[in-house]
């Protein structure tokens, strides 16, 4: 049993979902349902009866489909169900004893399938029985040597299936490079999968699919090969499995399906022209005793009613195992979901479509090719409940519900920027609500499709996922792909190794890019429309999370209307990012934090009474706290006895956290700073948490009972923020830094880390009042690409001053031209603005290594003799300035490589800042000056003035 917490009262879904297990395990044990102690004698007697039904391998579909006599087929047994749930008032059970079942065809249910809810249509697997499902094929193959240890059968031509099993497991499309199960990204990549030069291996290139990461590691992109260009290049055919474009990853790549590559053990290939398969076995595989077979069907259940007026009803299935089916991810179409980045194949294992109270449940889907559920357009109170899910595809289950239910909706393709459609909610009923996804085991999905999950969420309302396991996939484990239309509970799930694969991501994601989002217009009146479609509150609790990056929870670009509180969020936070009336309340911080990105005016946030152990609580990227006025307090804090920067006098000076304490929490048992393994937070009485109001949040009763745990927290903070990448530097008034963390990548939105991204951007600055705002990235000056700092300096600095300068700049994720201004009166420049340094022995000095009263609070210092610096800049005059001190000594001095100086940084004290060297009266025009170090222990750059 789960432990008390806050929630609300079971709605009626789940409260029938307890009865509909007991009606299952009564007829499993082959009884009728009695009437409960205190029913009259009336009731009892008017209960109907169930009629049951039996399948059997064994079986013939001639006989009566008795216990004695059962029918051979599913087929043959779902006619006499629809005929019994015509003719009967009690429940329909067709009972299937224990074989593998290969479906010839996808098995199909109508309306005319539906039960009652007194009198519904059950089937279930015999009790202590395995029944299998499958979509394959069974092989006879006789094999013979084809070359080395690769034998070869032949099974038939024109035969469409693209996995193989060997006594059940799944075997590997013969592939470049060969599968590694210790990588985590494609089980192994190369950049040169689809060079010309690989590709010059293979006789028939257009057998080759390529599966690799989007461009910016946000989730998969997957091709076929058409051909070969002229420089003998493939020609790749893009499937549109990723909402984001196209972009393959240079370097995450694969390619498969070919058969030169077939050169490992477990690969395999099939020559569909000639009928021949092709197959490395493993080692010690005796192939003359092996179960071998292939994956055909699609789908092996569709239940599909004829509109949300007319669906299928009262109608599950219990206890089985769902199991080889095809790849979708090359043989069927995809879909943009809204404004998310994902895309959906919309097929799975089991396809539910215009249902009501439809449920699945006490099954296993085992190696499934694409999704294993997929709940589709309307869908009613169904349920998804007590199942495992292992290796599948593609996701878990997918709760997707139509576009057309949509109110004038966003695709990356086609972005709206004004809405005339004000009207709250949804267009039509033809999308899933009180759904339950709960009591699962769920790993390992997403073996072929990257953009999945466990559960994945879009244009849907009031979806539980409650009490699942879930572990081990490419992206988020529990992904909400946009804010129609709320009212979702996510709760007491165990969620660790999510995003395995991919990057700017949380195991459990959100995104939120409703009709208000994209719109050109003021953020009062984005807030005035941000509950138009995330109606209902989500809320996410009493979950325990672990990720290995920035946030376990990530409510990203507009995500509204959410209650996050109760978390054991371990190895990671919270990421808020542009959206409105969120609540982060009474969760565990371990190793993480609460992460800011870019708020909106007034955002209706709050975040109170949590307990943060870590050093590194808040990260702020483009918020003005200000501005956007948020409640933030009553927070404890604690870095095992060490400061928390974050709690500043100036944080507080803002209205933040006033009542919030650094104080040790009194946690029960160990220490987590000793102890990684550490899974209890719970905390003693007389803890100054609790006097903040903070209340103990169950420490038991996350995930399905017997399922793995997350693995030890990671202390180790690997956010590089004492580099030189991560050092701002001025530009015009404003700080710039490169794009140095996933966390600044996922802030921009971009999908590489090239451009100076502008830290802040004063009001009162330069570059503010030309236009750049903070969060920006220089992509482009005049035409030329902007990789590092360099890539700008050096073209910045050659313009004259007063010149145009054409930037591109990337803002709200799109890219926009702006040319500004380089400042007639001249600029000081930074040691880090393109300044190149010659020699073995320099090194860059941030505050904390010595750089402290610099101009920028940094200086780049050599003790070596012929260490030089070298600036090409424009204009007509320089300054040289720098610290002077007793261990320094005489420096040579030439002006575009004439010498014109030595001067003597000698000084009995240390003055920083000082102006050493002065010319004026140069030609309009570019120079270079150049500074070589001749006596002395150090020589010192700090900035120089151009004017």
């Amino acid at each position: 049993m789960r432990p008390p917490h806050p929630s609300p009262p079971l709605s009626p879904r789940r409260t029938r979902a307890g009865a509909t297990a007991t009606v299952a395990a009564l007829a499993l044990a082959g009884l009728t349902l009695l009437p409960t102690a205190g029913a009259s004698a009336t009731t009892a007697s008017a209960t109907p009866r169930a009629v049951q039904l039996y399948v059997s391998p064994t079986g013939n579909d001639h006989a009566q489909g008795t216990k004695a006599r059962p029918f051979r087929t599913l087929e043959r047994a779902q006619r006499a169900a629809r005929k019994a749930a015509k003719t009967r008032r009690g429940p329909v059970d067709v009972i299937v004893r224990g074989g593998t079942y290969r479906l010839r065809q996808t098995l199909g249910f109508g309306p005319e399938d539906s039960g009652t809810a007194a009198a519904p249509v059950q089937y279930t697997a015999a009790r202590g029985e395995k029944v299998v499902l499958s979509g394959g094929r069974s092989l006879t193959p006789h094999w013979r040597t084809h070359s080395g240890k690769v034998r070869v059968a032949d099974i038939g031509r024109g035969l469409d299936f693209d996995e193989l099993f060997l006594d059940g497991a799944r075997q590997t499309l013969a592939r470049y490079p060969n599968h590694d199960p210790a990588t985590a990204i494609l089980g192994g990549y190369a950049a040169d999968a689809v060079s010309a030069q690989r590709a010059a291996r293979w006789k028939n290139p257009t057998t080759a699919l390529v599966r690799g990461l989007h461009q910016g590691e946000w989730g998969g992109n997957s091709f076929k090969v058409t051909g070969l260009g002229p420089d003998g290049t493939p020609t790749l055919s893009w499937v549109g499995d990723n909402n984001r474009g196209s972009g393959l990853h240079p370097t995450y790549r694969m390619v498969e399906n070919v058969f030169e590559e077939l050169d490992a053990p477990g690969e395999w290939f099939y020559d569909k022209p000639t009928g021949k398969l092709y197959f490395y076995a493993p080692e010690g595989t005796d192939l003359s005793r092996a179960k071998i077979a292939t994956a055909e069907r699609n789908e092996l259940i569709r239940v599909e009613g004829k509109s949300s007026t007319a669906p299928v009803r009262h109608l599950s299935f219990t206890g089985f195992t769902f199991t080889q089916t095809h790849r979708t991810l090359f043989n069927q179409p995809y879909e943009k979901l809204q404004l998310g980045d994902w895309a959906i194949a919309r097929a799975g294992a089991v396809h539910l479509k215009n249902t009501a109270r439809v449920d699945i449940r006490g099954s296993r889907f085992d190696q499934v090719g694409g999704n294993a559920v997929l709940l589709d357009g309307y869908n009613s109170g169904n349920a998804v409940s007590g199942n495992e899910f292992s290796h599948s595809g593609a996701s878990d289950v997918a709760v997707i519900g139509s576009p057309d239910a949509v109110r004038e909706p966003s695709t990356w393709d086609s972005m709206r920027r004004t809405i005339s459609d004000t009207a709250p909610g949804p267009k039509t009923e033809n999308y899933p609500r009180d759904i339950s996804v709960d009591d699962n085991y769920m790993h390992d999905n997403g073996q072929f499709e990257k953009q999945t999950s466990g559960v994945q969420i879009s244009m849907s309302r009031r979806v539980t996922v409650a009490g699942n396991t879930l572990h081990d996939g490419p992206r988020a484990c529990v992904d909400i792909n946009d804010g129609t239309w709320g009212g979702h509970v996510i709760e007491d799930n165990d969620i660790f190794n999510c995003v395995k694969e991919t990057s700017d991501h949380g195991p459990v994601n959100a995104w939120g890019r409703d009709r208000f989002w994209p719109l050109t217009a003021d953020d009062a009146t984005k807030k005035s429309y941000a509950k138009l479609d995330a109606m209902e509150t989500t809320v996410i609790r009493h979950n325990r999370i672990r990720h290995s990056s920035h946030w376990d929870i990530d409510l990203d670009d507009g995500s509204s209307n959410y209650l996050v509180e109760n978390n054991l969020l371990l190895n990671g936070g919270v990421k808020l990012r542009e959206g409105f009336h969120r609540t982060v309340r009474n969760n565990v911080f371990v190793n993480g934090g609460a992460h800011f990105h870019v708020w909106y005016a007034d955002s209706g946030d709050t975040v109170e009474k949590n307990l943060f152990v870590t050093a590194d609580p808040y990260d702020l990227i483009q918020v003005d706290t200000a501005r956007s006025r948020p409640v933030i307090d009553n927070n404890l804090f604690w870095n095992n006895g060490r400061p928390v920067p974050d709690l500043s006098d100036a944080w507080r000076g803002r209205g933040l956290d006033t009542h919030s304490l650094i104080a040790d929490p009194k946690f029960t048992g160990s220490d987590p700073f000793s102890d990684p393994k550490k899974l209890d937070y719970t905390v003693q009485d007389g803890s100054p948490a609790l006097a903040l109001g903070f209340r103990n949040i169950p420490m038991t009763g996350f995930g399905k009972a017997g399922s793995p745990t997350p693995p030890p927290v990671e202390w180790a903070d690997d956010t590089p923020t004492d580099t030189v990448d991560a050092f701002p530097e001025p530009l015009l008034g404003s700080l710039a830094t490169r794009i140095y963390s996933d966390r600044i990548k996922s802030s921009t939105g971009l999908t590489d880390s090239d451009g100076l991204y502008l830290q802040t951007v004063a009001q009162t600055s330069e570059a503010y009042r030309q236009g750049l705002r903070g969060n920006d990235v220089i992509r482009r000056i005049d035409g030329a690409q902007v990789t590092d700092r360099d890539s700008f300096w050096h073209v910045y600095n050659g313009l004259a001053p007063g010149s145009s300068v054409r930037l591109t700049i990337w803002r709200d994720q799109a890219s926009s031209d702006l040319t500004v201004t380089k400042p007639v009166g001249g600029e000081q420049l930074n040691n880090t603005s393109g300044v190149l340094y010659g020699g073995s022995g320099w090194d860059w000095k941030n505050a904390s290594r010595g750089g402290a009263g610099g101009w920028a609070d940094d200086v780049h210092a050599t003790q070596t003799k012929g260490d030089s610096f070298e600036l090409a800049f424009n204009g007509t005059a320089i300054d040289l300035i720098t610290q002077v001190n007793s261990d320094e000594g005489q420096v040579d001095l030439y002006l575009d490589g004439t010498l014109v100086a030595t001067i003597d940084n000698h000084s009995d004290t240390r003055v920083h800042q000082r102006t050493v060297f002065s010319r004026t009266g140069l030609a309009p025009g570019p120079h270079t000056l150049k500074g070589v170090m001749k006596t002395g222990d150090y020589f010192i750059v700090d900035s120089f003035k151009v004017s």
